[in-house]
């Protein structure tokens, strides 16, 4: 009995220039039948500092009020190449987070504001 196995890449594209590979998958063996894989030049990590301004925000509770630990975590990953956010800035980015024009759930419709 002879089995025959349909090749798993159906065809491949690699973009010397970005270093993007695109890989067509069989369709007859996987679901997802197109992968596209890419690198991304990043800045190094800088090591943690927190930002002056993100400093004087927690430490003031008319400020920060009752923000919750994700909040916080997710102001403090937050970077600036130019200029540094004062309190206040840290005050409209956590309204920003929390108001729901910002955000809608998957089964909610798109619409245009």
């Amino acid at each position: 009995m002879h089995f025959f196995l349909d090749p798993l890449i159906e065809s491949w594209d690699i973009n010397l220039e970005t270093f993007g590979v695109e890989i067509v998958l069989n369709r007859r063996l996987t679901l997802g039948h197109l992968k596209r894989f890419e690198f991304v030049e990043r800045e190094p990590e800088r090591p943690f500092d927190v930002e002056p301004g993100l400093e004087e925000f927690l430490n003031d509770a008319s400020l920060n009020g009752d923000a919750t630990d994700e909040e916080i975590e997710f102001l403090k990953r937050l970077r600036f190449k130019e200029g540094r956010p004062v309190p206040l800035y840290y005050y409209r980015e956590l309204q920003n987070l929390r108001d729901p024009i910002h955000f809608r759930t998957p089964e909610q419709p798109r619409q245009l504001y």
